[in-house]
């Protein structure tokens, strides 16, 4: 059974439909990516899944109830947490209040989930009472996952996530993403890594023009050569 699905989406911001019937599918436990040239809406789909931009048309179900176009407080509530490209971390505030702010749902004692958080990502365990406006682009990266994580959601959405990110930081991300699928926590990302992306994913989507022009695992897609050649840069593995 799905966990999250998006059937004939047709979103976008205002008037103006970006999206113009696109889908996506992603199970427990899984790593999704969605894929695709600039422009094709991948962003929005993303978006509108989180309830940041209008659907005009389509469904979009989480665990089996719709969740079209409701806000996003009352999605993080219902198990789905969603780290933007951009603007993602408090500046001004240390590590430790950044993740924190992300736990603000909840009543109950986090202690243990901070912790966990600096066992995924050790680099920040010796920055926690550092701003983190002081921290390398791939840090600050970090503090963002970390911070949505603390919701305990069972849909983590990233977009972008290794976005002007220095090689080292790049492999670090997608490390960390493939042990947050492993602790039981799906991830449904955006990511212009193509290749590196489909490498890492159970399931990938190729956005074009609005529309998922292919579906399938990701191992599939890195084979199919119509893929290959039109948005990977050639064909080939």
């Amino acid at each position: 059974m799905s966990l999250l699905r998006a059937t004939g989406i047709h979103a976008g911001y205002g008037g103006a439909d970006i999206l113009r019937g696109a889908e996506l599918e992603v199970a427990a436990n899984e790593i999704a990516v969605i894929v695709g040239p600039n422009g094709a809406g991948k962003s929005t789909l993303m978006k509108a899944v989180f309830g940041l931009a209008a659907v005009h048309e389509g469904s979009i179900t989480f665990d089996g109830s719709a969740i079209t176009n409701h806000a996003p407080d009352r999605l993080v509530r219902g198990g789905l947490s969603y780290v933007p490209q951009e603007r993602n971390v408090f500046a001004s505030l240390t590590v430790s209040e950044n993740l924190d702010m992300g736990a603000f749902t909840r009543r109950d004692d986090t202690t243990a989930d901070r912790e966990r958080i600096f066992s995924i990502f050790p680099d920040l365990a010796d920055k926690r009472r550092q701003p983190a406006g002081q921290l390398s682009g791939g840090q600050r990266q970090m503090v963002a996952i970390g911070r949505a994580l603390m919701v305990r959601p069972r849909l983590l959405m990233l977009d972008e996530p290794t976005a002007g990110l220095s090689p080292k930081f790049v492999d670090q991300i997608f490390e960390r993403i493939a042990a947050i699928r492993d602790e039981g926590v799906a991830v449904l990302m955006v990511e212009q890594n193509a290749r590196r992306a489909l490498h890492a994913a159970d399931r990938g989507f190729v956005l074009v023009n609005g529309q998922t022009r292919f579906a399938d695992t990701g191992d599939a897609l890195l084979r199919n050569r119509e893929v290959a050649e039109a948005f990977l840069g050639g064909a080939g593995p």
